[in-house]
């Protein structure tokens, strides 16, 4: 049996752990682009004909995110302004465990969560307890989010 230090168990840990080897620039600038991204899907593809009739307006504001590693930079939230309602898709961050990046929707009535999975979708998360489950970003899906986080 082979005596190992603190400092050595430390040490090895640390060099396997990978986080020395991440570009963290390109992580925040790949996070940016993907939450943009997903503002063009819901607006231009989701939300286009609501837009047109003037079921919903539509704005954004800027949010700034401070995070371990990458630090505080600047991300647009997406506002949907639905009469005197509004939905916020408020970007947390990309440095999110089992996720490349999440985005609260909250609404008066509470809030859901979309997360970007490694693979570069986007998803509902739908269930958390007992076991995580994803829905996958589409026009119901994200319809029936929004009728969780609005007034009936």
């Amino acid at each position: 049996m082979t005596t190992q230090s603190l400092t050595d168990f430390f040490r090895d840990k640390r060099a396997h752990a990978g986080g020395e080897n991440v570009d963290w620039e390109k992580k925040r600038v790949e996070w940016v682009a993907s939450v943009d991204e997903l503002y063009e899907l819901v607006v231009g593809q989701y939300l286009a004909t609501a837009i047109a009739n003037g079921s919903v307006a539509v704005s954004y504001r800027p949010k700034a995110i401070t995070e371990d590693f990458v630090g505080t930079y600047e991300v647009r939230e997406l506002v949907l302004h639905v009469g005197a309602e509004t939905v916020v898709f408020s970007p947390k961050g990309a440095n999110i465990v089992g996720a490349a990046g999440r985005i609260d929707l909250q609404g008066e009535m509470g809030e859901a969560t979309l997360v970007l999975q490694p693979a570069g979708q986007w998803a509902l998360v739908a269930q958390r307890v007992p076991t995580l489950r994803l829905l996958p970003l589409e026009e119901q899906s994200l319809l029936s989010a929004l009728k969780d986080v609005m007034r009936p």
